[in-house]
């Protein structure tokens, strides 16, 4: 905790961290297929459990 740098206001506004969001859950292929791989990753879905998708 002691290497802390006091961010100005210009820096906090650049932090694009947790911008990810995760969507309605998909029950269709194509609608998972335009996930990005985070949300294919972490968001739940009702189609992989299903059937595997082809995209």
């Amino acid at each position: 905790m002691k290497n802390l740098k006091k961010l100005t206001k210009k820096e906090l506004k650049s932090i694009a961290g947790g911008s990810e969001r995760c969507p309605v859950p998909a029950t269709w292929c194509s609608e998972w297929c335009t996930w990005s791989d985070w949300q294919k990753e972490h968001c739940i879905n009702a189609v992989i459990d299903v059937m595997p998708c082809d995209c």
